[in-house]
């Protein structure tokens, strides 16, 4: 019976001190509170004290050390874009300064002072500078890297330890000796590029002086943009010039310099000669060099008169820079004034004095890969 009564009284006393605890927490806010003080004028401090009494509901979690998650995630500036958009040229405004070029380099008969030159080659640059960065992304795709920069691999020798594969070594007992790294990944490109513009008459009665000067433009800032080594600019008809040499670094002085040295005024244009000098320049640019570079030459002309030297002597000189490695492209600008396109030009054949028939001019190019442009 004492253990009966003794439990009994100890389960309602609890509900008791329950209750005295909440009466003594009230008479101590109470006393707290200062007479006539609202609950708005109360302290910061005394607010925050109550605060962290209340009893919230729910797992505690410590936002300062949760983990960051490991998906990726995707932000876009738009402001950025809309700045970059906003600065390109509308093809009015590109249109009306291609006129405005085009009819400086024509009432140019003496070479122009340096300050008109320059304006002009600022003018060009702006027409070509969004072309540009598009070309120099796709040329990206298809200039590979071709020195090796990057190093990568699991080697006896080297030039340096990979230290990730230190531990396993030592753990070994020495024997996972693979811990050298060596420069076997390309990553960077050295490519020897020679830019050869037409700078026959035939250029100047096409009008295509000014597309000659927005394509060195175009492609000297792609490439530019791109890394891709070395650049020269040269001039070809009877004579040949170098204007720009490999080693230089092609800037808008440059370019500059490029307006006042073409002339469009020689009779012939002798592209054999051309292939002919282009790659002894190159054979002899990578004699002086410890590097194997890859070789590029661009030519750019409105492809008449290509075979004024003869079309064996145009094959030969072809077949040589082939065998050079010296990776060819003939860039055609043609003029849509022209009554006569260069596609539409005839050539006879004859074999043995007796005439075969007649075929096209573009069916005997002797150059493999081709890119026609026409501005409409």
């Amino acid at each position: 019976m004492e253990e009966s009564t003794t439990g009994h009284s100890a389960q309602t006393s609890a509900p008791q001190d329950i209750k005295s605890a909440k009466r003594e927490l009230e008479e101590y806010q109470m006393k707290k509170q200062k007479p006539g003080e609202s609950d708005s004028q109360r302290s910061l401090g005394d607010m925050l004290e109550d605060i962290h009494d209340v009893d919230i509901e729910g797992n505690i979690v410590e936002t300062t050390r949760v983990p960051r998650s490991t998906e990726s995630t995707h932000h876009t500036q738009y402001d950025n874009i809309i700045e970059t958009i906003a600065n390109r040229l509308s093809a009015e405004e590109i249109n009306d300064l291609r006129s405005e070029v085009e009819k400086q380099l024509s009432a140019w008969n003496d070479p122009p002072a340096t300050i008109e030159a320059e304006q002009t080659w600022q003018k060009i640059s702006s027409v070509t500078s969004s072309l540009a960065q598009d070309l120099s992304e796709q040329l990206r795709l298809v200039l590979e890297p071709t020195q090796a920069s990057r190093l990568r691999g699991d080697f006896r020798t080297g030039r340096r330890i990979n230290m990730r594969k230190v531990i396993p070594y030592i753990a070994s007992q020495f024997r996972k000796d693979k811990i050298w790294l060596r420069r076997t990944r390309p990553s960077k490109r050295e490519y020897q590029i020679v830019l050869a513009i037409d700078d026959s008459s035939s250029m100047a009665d096409n009008h295509s002086k000014e597309l000659a000067f927005e394509s060195v433009s175009l492609i000297s800032k792609a490439l530019t943009l791109l890394e891709s080594g070395q650049l020269s600019v040269i001039s070809f008809g009877e004579m040949i010039e170098v204007l720009h040499k490999l080693t230089d670094q092609f800037t808008d002085k440059s370019g500059v310099k490029l307006l006042q040295k073409f002339r469009f005024d020689q009779n012939k244009t002798c592209v054999a000669k051309l292939v002919d000098f282009a790659t002894e320049m190159l054979n002899q640019s990578q004699m002086q060099s410890s590097a194997l570079n890859a070789k590029l030459l661009v030519i750019v002309s409105d492809g008449r008169g290509v075979f004024s030297e003869g079309e064996t002597y145009v094959r030969q000189a072809v077949r040589r820079a082939k065998l050079s490695n010296i990776f060819m492209v003939f860039v055609i600008i043609d003029n849509p004034k022209n009554k006569n396109s260069i596609l539409d030009i005839r050539m006879p054949v004859f074999k043995d004095g007796k005439l075969l028939g007649i075929q096209t001019y573009m069916d005997v190019f002797p150059f493999s890969f081709l890119h026609y442009f026409k501005r409409y």
